[in-house]
């Protein structure tokens, strides 16, 4: 599981929408970015800062997915025929936490996050638990 090390609100306000639709986001209350140069005029994105933009937007969206898990989705995604956007989102909203975070049973994404990893969720009566790669 990924531990977020910058501020939520913060993120929100260089991305310049309320991500995770929290109602005291700085974002409703300023329109410019964080920081010392947050008020000055922004330049125009590149193609492949808007892609960059996007790509951000969607793993913070999802509960801050990591690199490599977003790759691996992507991938997927890609392998499968239609739309690779559109198999991109049904692939991140099929995931268990979205799935939680979706039916209500948590309050937010982190929060599913952290409820499937500590095992509250039983699947075909079984526990399920986020596993890590390294034995200890």
């Amino acid at each position: 599981m990924t531990k977020r090390t910058s501020a939520k609100y913060k993120i929100d306000r260089r991305m310049g929408e309320n991500i995770w639709g929290r109602p005291k986001s700085p974002v409703n209350k300023r329109e410019y970015g964080p920081g010392q140069h947050g008020q000055r005029r922004k330049n125009k994105l590149s193609d492949f800062g808007t892609q960059l933009r996007a790509k951000q937007k969607l793993k913070g969206y999802y509960g801050d997915l990591t690199e490599k898990q977003f790759r691996k989705i992507y991938t997927e995604a890609e392998r499968v025929k239609g739309d690779t956007g559109e198999m991109l989102v049904g692939l991140l909203e099929r995931r268990l936490d979205a799935v939680c975070y979706r039916a209500k049973l948590v309050p937010t994404i982190f929060a599913a996050r952290q409820f499937v990893n500590h095992g509250h969720v039983l699947v075909n009566g079984k526990r399920t638990i986020w596993k890590s790669t390294t034995t200890r």
